[in-house]
């Protein structure tokens, strides 16, 4: 015999602040990508509102990850964006602190 599947017709809404946490990370994203293109495109020799722009990609991608651990705390909620925004965020704050480190030693 087979088994049947469970099926929940229960449908649950998306965390409240997961909608913010994946806004924030692609933010950030759009941020990190538009400061490194600037800094390609003049060689290296980037203005200080490249740096403006870097710093505030790496300051919303912090926030991000807050809003996601924050959407957690919901009960009985889907936290798939929640969670697309936390790996975005958490890649993007590594990088940029990777980028930091390499910019002290060198």
């Amino acid at each position: 015999m087979q088994q049947q599947k469970k099926v929940s017709y229960i449908r649950k809404p998306f965390a409240r602040r997961s909608f913010m946490a994946l806004g924030l990370a692609v933010a950030a994203l759009i941020l990190a990508v538009i400061g490194v293109a600037s800094s390609v495109m003049t060689a290296g020799n980037a203005e200080l509102n490249v740096a403006a722009v870097c710093f505030c990609s790496f300051l919303i991608a912090i926030v991000s990850l807050i809003y996601g651990a924050l959407s957690f705390f919901e009960k009985e909620k889907k936290y798939i964006l929640s969670k697309i925004g936390m790996v975005v965020s958490g890649l993007l704050v590594i990088v940029w602190a990777v980028l930091i480190i390499i910019g002290f030693g060198g």
